[in-house]
């Protein structure tokens, strides 16, 4: 497969109407097309009937938008991380129907640093917008450089205070990979919360008292500095699991345990 990076909103930009508030406009697209072809509940896209549909057709003409748009327009950190997070998640669905995955993203080498929107002049592929944007030029794990240079323009759009949660809203395209939703400013504060306490208590946390054991998702090994470091792992587990037993353990004895990560399932979540 070919291994050239993939501008997926190149093309002529629409002047046929009246000019619209881009963010808000593919936030709507985006709404619209999970309430047709994304199944909350268990995480699952369905790529192959949205490809094809009108829907996905209008947020392509749409996202040519974005070339256009400044990101000044974006003021508080909850509008940042809203936009940031719904793009990231369209970006990986429009990337996986335009290189046409089939299994797992990992058919596509730098899959995640290969596909990437132009918005104004710069270039932001999902890495960039993960690491570089949403984790405040944070390397990504395993990686040995920071996103961005100190004098690269797009430092000046980046979150400056790194939320743990937007783990559970950012969607890679993976069967471990929580369910995708639709991010808004006004509400970003309780559905990062949904997202963080339905992860937690969802099948990627496992909590053992009576073996002095938790299975925990990979993804508090890779981002462990995002919420602190390891004991504030525990401190966050404890923080949203609902059972009283298996949270009083995370307090008290959670930094003693016996931690097992689980596999990352990278399968298509579809």
């Amino acid at each position: 497969m070919n291994n050239d990076r993939l501008l997926l909103n190149d093309g002529e930009i629409p002047r046929s109407r009246t000019r619209i508030d881009v963010a808000a406009e593919l936030q709507l697209r985006i709404g619209r097309l999970k309430q047709d072809f994304f199944d909350s509940e268990c995480g699952r896209v369905d790529y192959h009937r949205l490809r094809d549909s009108p829907g996905f057709a209008d947020y392509c003409n749409d996202c040519r938008l974005l070339q256009e748009y400044d990101l000044l327009n974006l003021q508080t950190q909850e509008e940042k991380i809203a936009f940031w997070i719904n793009l990231y998640n369209s970006l990986v669905i429009h990337g996986i129907i335009a290189l046409d995955v089939q299994k797992t993203v990992k058919e596509v080498y730098d899959f995640f640093g290969r596909i990437y929107y132009r918005i104004g002049i710069a270039e932001y592929s999902a890495d960039d917008i993960e690491h570089g944007i949403l984790r405040n030029n944070r390397r990504p794990p395993y990686g040995f450089f920071h996103p961005f240079a100190d004098d690269d323009p797009r430092m000046a759009y980046r979150v400056e205070r790194v939320d743990p949660r937007i783990h559970f809203a950012l969607v890679c395209g993976s069967s471990s990979c929580p369910p995708i939703n639709y991010y808004v400013a006004d509400q970003l504060e309780s559905q990062l919360e949904m997202a963080a306490e339905n992860f937690v208590n969802g099948p990627e946390v496992e909590i053992d008292p009576s073996q002095n054991r938790v299975r925990l998702s990979p993804i508090f090994k890779w981002y462990r500095g995002d919420f602190g470091g390891q004991k504030e792992v525990f401190d966050f587990l404890a923080h949203y699991r609902r059972d009283v037993g298996e949270k009083d353990f995370l307090r008290e004895r959670g930094h003693h345990a016996r931690i097992q990560w689980k596999d990352y399932d990278w399968a298509l979540n579809s």
